[in-house]
């Protein structure tokens, strides 16, 4: 995902944030990040606003939301002081550790997997080598074997060396 994408997706995710019953004693107070065109930052704001219901604190939220705004939470005050925080689920671009843990993990299990072949066609290959130079060797025994059986021719002696000695 890139970053245009998260960028849409978190403002789909700003958008019908409110889910509570909305009456007119309470106060929703909405927490923003926007900016005028041509600012690079962002400028925090907090509103409050009072709103009939729930429909119309989404409408509000929503032309914001449209404007350009980002929502970082809303809360809807009731009259007695308490209040329930909403925010809206973001979308991360770069992985979590525990996603890089897990890619490391993959990474690492392919690269065993690869050496493993690569050591199974290696011993393949030697054993086949070995297999090969016993039938060398085998067929070398062999032809000496023959040549063993055929008869020398006898070796003179040498009268002359036996005198003297």
């Amino acid at each position: 995902m890139n970053a245009k994408e998260a960028k849409t997706q978190n403002a789909a995710n700003s958008k019908n944030l409110v889910n509570v019953e909305i009456n007119d004693t309470m106060s929703v107070r909405i927490y923003s990040k926007s900016r005028a065109k041509g600012e690079v930052k962002f400028k925090k704001k907090r509103d409050s606003i009072t709103f009939k219901n729930a429909e119309a604190a989404n409408t509000h939220i929503n032309a914001m939301v449209d404007a350009g705004a980002k929502i970082r939470k809303v809360e809807v005050i009731n009259a007695d002081g308490t209040f329930q925080a909403l925010k809206p689920t973001k979308v991360r671009i770069t992985p979590t550790k525990e996603e890089k843990a897990q890619l490391k993990a993959t990474r690492q299990a392919e690269r065993e997997a690869k050496a493993a072949a690569k050591a199974e066609a290696k011993a393949k290959a030697k054993a086949e080598r070995e297999v090969v130079k016993a039938e060398k060797a085998k067929a070398k025994a062999e032809a000496a074997k023959a040549t063993a059986k055929t008869p020398k021719a006898k070796a003179t002696k040498n009268v002359a060396e036996d005198a003297l000695a």
